[in-house]
């Protein structure tokens, strides 16, 4: 009777209110720290200068830590502090073999204090990291995937569409533009970033104990059409993966393979098609496939010179790095930015910003913190068939991919904290509807798959809890 009634309790989402307030709160975070609503029109406006005549403002960032930079990441990390004190122990377990990964990773970051090329740089990046943990962590106390889910929604959609009546306010909304990118309050990459993880969280959030295609299909929609009009094409293929493997694992059995096996077939017939088509048919797909950005495409706008130029500094520290956050300071901000006249704040390599940070041993660290809590949440997909697990999957591997042309991931935004806070739900919660219910038992695996039957797979109820 008492293990039911602790079910029960464990058992109850966060209220709606709760998952407003984490949202709001997160929203006024990162706002201060890197939102505007004359964003669109800054950038508009530097598009027609010479880099050389434009502020670097990433260099003034890393000279000094802004005030309102500052509110907003202790901000994350107050709620943080109060989910943590307002949550329940039940279902909370901070000895889980994750905590090892992120303890490892962490600890490191910390330890390249004592090689570091600037000492006051990685002090205030130190500071960040452990505002965001705390933010992250002790929101995983307080809310499971599914409030994680909401909590997502609620936010993205709340910046997105701020940035979209911005645009029309000042006048920047202008799609018809070849030049135009959606950027709203933020950076367009950014902005693109916040549209993939809105399309993405949509697509397994729980509606109030029922699906709501019709409210779900909306925001998928909304979404892509703002990650389309951001012509992101490092986002747009992580996505593309990440979509891809959430059809592959959500298939069962010989679906499965199915699925895989059309998946190698629609890529063999796309390029035995590449060999019957004109030259003019081809060049009209590349055109398509750049999103209308063909400019510097064969460098990757700009990034192979850059990744050939910095290589040189990673080999010089291959193994512990410059310091975390110790190598992108001012002065090599504008280093990198005089040389290929543009304003470069970072590798945009997540890996290679790894290996100039903390080396090649941080860098792994790093990755198989991500991938071991993958392998985890795919698991309990595996056994629950919870649509959590399967986006907290999901979710890292876009980032994984994200990052082998940005450097989003990890990172000081709002998606590097959602991945963060995932990968924490993960780590401290207890398995099964993401730690509500400790033990299955037919009465409660029945209902739950009566209240989700869009993401339950009925034949897995079978399977052992590990």
């Amino acid at each position: 009777m008492n293990l039911q009634q602790n079910q029960t309790a464990i058992a109850r989402p966060a209220a709606w209110n709760a998952r407003l307030a984490a949202a709001a709160t997160i929203v006024v975070s990162f706002w201060v720290v890197g939102h505007s609503l004359g964003q669109s029109r800054t950038l508009f406006e530097q598009s027609t200068l010479d880099a050389s005549r434009i502020e670097n403002r990433f260099a003034a960032q890393q000279g000094v830590t802004t005030t309102s930079s500052a509110v907003g990441f202790f901000l994350l990390g107050a709620m943080g502090v109060v989910c943590w004190m307002t949550s329940s122990s039940e279902g909370i377990n901070w000895r889980h073999p994750l905590m090892w990964f992120c303890a490892a990773y962490v600890g490191w970051c910390v330890a390249s204090l004592l090689w570091t090329t600037d000492s006051a740089q990685t002090v205030r990046k130190l500071g960040i990291l452990a505002l965001m943990l705390v933010g992250a962590y002790g929101a995983a106390t307080r809310f499971d995937l599914d409030d994680l889910m909401a909590i997502m929604l609620l936010s993205l959609g709340g910046l997105i569409g701020v940035g979209f009546l911005a645009e029309l306010g000042l006048g920047m909304f202008r799609p018809w533009r070849s030049d135009y990118r959606f950027a709203g309050t933020c950076h367009p990459n950014d902005q693109a970033v916040q549209c993939a993880l809105l399309a993405l969280a949509a697509a397994g959030a729980v509606w109030m104990k029922r699906d709501r295609p019709w409210l779900r299909q909306i925001l998928i929609a909304a979404g892509l059409l703002g990650l389309a009009l951001s012509k992101s094409r490092t986002t747009l293929l992580a996505l593309i993966v990440a979509a891809a493997l959430a059809a592959v694992l959500s298939a069962k059995g010989m679906q499965r393979w199915l699925v895989m096996s059309c998946g190698v077939a629609v890529l063999c017939l796309g390029g035995i098609a590449a060999n019957f088509v004109s030259v003019a048919d081809i060049d009209q797909s590349f055109n398509v496939a750049s999103m209308g950005r063909r400019e510097n495409v064969s460098s990757l706008t700009g990034r192979l010179p850059l990744w050939h130029e910095l290589w040189k500094s990673a080999e010089k520290r291959p193994l512990a790095g410059h310091g975390y956050g110790g190598f992108w300071g001012e002065k090599n901000v504008l280093k990198y930015s005089q040389i290929f006249a543009w304003h470069i704040p970072h590798a945009h390599n997540g890996y290679l910003d790894l290996m100039l940070a903390v080396g090649v041993l941080g860098g792994a660290l790093y990755v198989a913190w991500v991938i071991a809590t993958a392998l985890v949440a795919g698991s309990r997909f595996e056994t629950w068939g919870d649509a959590g697990d399967l986006f907290v999957v999901c979710l890292l591997v876009f980032s994984l991919v994200h990052a082998v042309t940005e450097s989003k991931f990890p990172g000081a935004g709002i998606g590097a904290y959602f991945v963060l806070m995932a990968m924490a739900t993960v780590a401290i919660r207890a398995p099964g509807r993401n730690g509500r219910i400790l033990l299955p038992s037919p009465a409660t695996t029945s209902h739950y798959a009566d209240e989700h039957q869009w993401q339950f797979h009925p034949e897995r109820l079978a399977k052992p809890h590990s």
